[in-house]
């Protein structure tokens, strides 16, 4: 498993057997332990702590629990201050080293009544498992950023933060749903709450509070994303949403570079050059052709584990962009996801107000939170981390999120023939010094705005030249029920991902 997924985290690797920690900086130095009972094994992306890496699992101070820990804290000085002064903390700033300790602080002998105490005091990005020797217990963020999956086959339960490290175990492979807890013990696999995202109220009905509020939300968000980390890219489209973040790192003062992926002449690189410009931001723009993406998609389907063609569409630009910061020497990214399912961004967002007014928007909003990671957070972490590249999503920020869905959707959208749309968020950004013409400029997607989408449209339509086209029912179409389109796309290009998929055996 960790040869298979070594490009998550190059800079040192661990492995616990049955109470036995080694590590190293190469996995071919680790022994393995084929016949233990207990096994969680770790590969480090150093970002915080330097170059060294740190040497994950890690082990308590008593010895009895170790654990392994895939993501960022970011309150983890307010859960430092929780600490007893029997923590002798390594590195006051290790949100894995806190995380540990603050369980061990609350252990009573039963593992998982301990974790769902623990998860409902952290706010960040996570995937971690923990274990007392005899049993495991594994548990994820509630907005599900980070991945995790599992499979059981004869006896044995393994898990994972990609599909392909399971592929050999000959399991079904399922996703650990997210705030959901995973308890592996003598009686088997069972699946317990964790935390939730809780539903405030709508009671935010004032634009002009709105705005304020959600100014501060969104600024607090990128500053504790930015804790201890100099250099950061972003996936930069020129909308809205990278631009608004993009605006607020510089304003921190931290050294940003901005990425951009399109055709010489798309939409988004005429766009993110021009704002670039005009707020003084560094941006290395990726032009694209024919080539680039036909070379690239089959990295794409063997990275993201699915070939919906919406899913891989989408998938390129910010495969690209991850692809040359990593070239940079970048660690960590920032992108735009999450602003348009808290502010009614998408296009169908106006036909539900226009069929069943705001409060069924609210509730539509709700849906696709709760459903992002399935079809998108997921896809997202997996192309920046193929790269050795962490992603970090401010929109997706517990405060943020909650801050949002307490404002009126009458505020998010005008009526059912908005085009704009997002109105509250476009305030925050003009207000912030976002230009005017990017802050209300209607929104394009990813695949479409980068020139992906007519890319992959003429090469299936080359290749199938002189050839019958079959129609194909892929096992997961992705993002598609989202956008309400069952037709998108031609049946060249879903039968072109077909074939790529079967050709390069990308999805075994």
């Amino acid at each position: 498993m960790l040869q298979k997924t070594e490009h998550r985290g190059p800079d040192a690797h661990g492995l616990y057997t049955d109470g036995e920690i080694q590590g190293s900086s190469e996995i071919s130095d680790l022994e393995s332990r084929e016949k233990a009972r207990v096994c969680l094994g770790h590969s480090e992306l150093s970002i915080v702590r330097g170059e060294a890496g740190e040497i994950q699992p890690l082990r308590s101070c008593d010895g009895s629990l170790s654990l392994v820990h895939n993501g960022e804290i970011y309150n983890y000085q307010e859960l430092r201050s929780l600490l007893g002064k029997d923590h002798a903390l390594e590195d006051e700033d290790n949100g894995s080293e806190i995380l540990l300790h603050l369980i061990e602080e609350i252990y009573d002998g039963n593992l998982l009544r301990t974790v769902q105490s623990v998860v409902k005091m952290l706010n960040g990005m996570y995937v971690f498992a923990v274990t007392d020797g005899d049993e495991v217990v594994v548990a994820r963020d509630p907005a599900g950023i980070k991945p995790i999956y599992y499979a059981e086959e004869e006896g044995r339960v393994y898990f994972c933060s990609e599909k392909k490290g399971l592929y050999d175990t000959g399991g079904k492979i399922r996703s650990i749903p997210p705030g959901k807890i995973l308890r592996v013990n003598k009686d088997g696999l069972s699946i317990h709450q964790g935390v939730i995202i809780e539903r405030p109220q709508i009671d935010i009905t004032d634009f002009d509070e709105a705005v304020t509020l959600y100014k501060d939300a969104i600024t607090d968000a990128v500053e504790k994303m930015l804790r201890g980390v100099d250099k950061v890219g972003m996936i930069f489209s020129g909308g809205v949403d990278s631009v608004l973040i993009a605006k607020l790192i510089s304003d921190f003062g931290c050294d940003l570079k901005c990425y951009c992926v399109g055709t010489k002449d798309s939409e988004d690189i005429k766009n993110a050059e021009k704002v670039a410009k005009d707020l003084g931001l560094n941006l290395r723009g990726i032009k694209i052709d024919e080539r680039t993406v036909e070379a690239v998609l089959p990295e794409i389907i063997e990275t993201i584990e699915l070939n919906g063609l919406l899913q891989v569409e989408v998938a390129v630009p910010m495969y690209l962009a991850a692809k040359a910061a990593s070239e940079d020497g970048i660690k960590v990214m920032f992108n735009g996801q999450g602003a348009d399912e808290l502010f009614a961004g998408y296009w169908w967002y106006k036909d539900v107000v226009r069929e069943d007014g705001f409060l069924k928007l609210h509730d539509k909003l709700w849906e696709d939170i709760d459903l992002a990671y399935d079809d998108t957070l997921e896809r997202e972490d997996k192309v920046t981390m193929a790269n050795s590249i962490e992603l970090r999503v401010p929109y997706l920020d517990r405060n943020v999120v909650q801050c949002a869905m307490r404002i009126s959707p009458r505020l998010k959208i005008k009526d059912g023939d908005d085009s704009t749309r997002k109105w509250v968020h476009r305030g925050v950004a003009a207000m912030l010094g976002v230009p005017q013409y990017t802050a209300y400029r209607e929104k394009d997607m990813a695949q479409s705005g980068s020139g992906v989408h007519d890319i992959v449209k003429r090469v299936a339509e080359e290749y199938f030249v002189g050839k019958n086209v079959e129609a194909v029912e892929l096992e997961d179409k992705g993002s598609n029920y989202r956008y309400l389109d069952e037709d998108y796309g031609t049946p060249e290009m879903w039968a072109y991902m077909h074939e790529i998929t079967k050709v390069n055996q990308c999805l075994e």
